[in-house]
This record gives C-alpha cells, structure tokens and sequence, in this order.
C-alpha cells in the first residue's frame, strides 16, 4: 500500500501543475506573474527576443544586399577589363606589333600548344611555346594565356 502512494502522490502533483499551464481549467497558483517580487513577465521575454530576433534578421538582410552589391561591381570590374584587354588586343592587331616569330602579341589563346617550356622571371610564370612567350591570365572566370614580350630580353 505504501509503494501504491508514493507512485500515486508524484503523479497527481506532475498532472497538478500541468494542469496550471493549460488555459481551459480556471486552476491558478499565482493569479499573475506580477504577485511574485523579482519575477518578470513572459509576454515581456517574448516581446524582447521577438524583436531581438527581427533586429537580428533586419542586419542579416542588410549583410545580403551588400554582398549582393559587392558582388555585381566585382562583376561589373571584370567586364570591363575584359573589354579594356580586348582593346589593347585589337590595337596591337591594328598596329602590326608582333612577337619575334610567332602569334602576335596580346593574341589571346584557350589552350597552350603542345611543348611548352614554363619559364620564371622573378615571380611571374610564362610558356615558351617556339619563340612565343604566353603568360596566364583570366578572361572572367575562365583561364587564358596571353602572349607577351620575350621577358628575357
């Protein structure tokens, strides 16, 4: 009998006090949070991490479109050095300036020719492919390699 109320008193209390959480029974231990010194309201809790979380997603939003923003002028600073290595290539095309013997120079190509030497100068790397020097560079996000001057000379 003894075993029977200690298993039956626990479990009346735990049924008791959640009953007080549940708006449907008029059961109140405290009839407001106020009436207990030092205690401070739920509604207040939520109200301030509700708009500490608004605040939080406010910067969260701001952080995006400035990433947003750097990212299309890194885009827009691409474009137009492509546009400005296109216009050297047209003018050195235009003026006739060529390598020693091979492609002319600023000729832009996707690919190396097969047998290609890297050579360092300082710490810039080229291909020597023949008499032609091609450096690598980038045309957006796409390697290419550009050919140079004989940096040896």
């Amino acid at each position: 009998m003894k075993a029977f109320i200690r298993g039956v008193i626990p479990t009346l209390l735990l049924i008791t006090t959640c009953m007080v959480d549940i708006p449907i029974f008029p059961l109140d231990l405290v009839p407001e949070a106020q009436a207990i010194f030092g205690v401070r309201r739920r509604t207040a809790v939520v109200a301030y991490s509700a708009g500490k979380s608004s605040g939080a997603a406010a910067a969260s939003a701001s952080q995006q479109q400035a990433a947003a923003a750097q990212q299309q002028a890194a885009m827009a600073e691409q474009e137009a050095a492509a546009a400005k290595q296109q216009a050297a290539i047209a003018q050195q095309q235009a003026t006739g300036v060529q390598a020693t013997s091979g492609a002319p120079l600023g000729t832009v190509i996707e690919v190396l020719p097969s047998g290609c030497v890297p050579v360092t100068v300082g710490k810039t790397q080229y291909q020597k492919c023949d008499s032609t020097f091609y450096r690598a560079a980038f045309m957006g996000n796409k390697l290419v390699y550009v050919a140079v001057e004989n940096p040896l000379q």
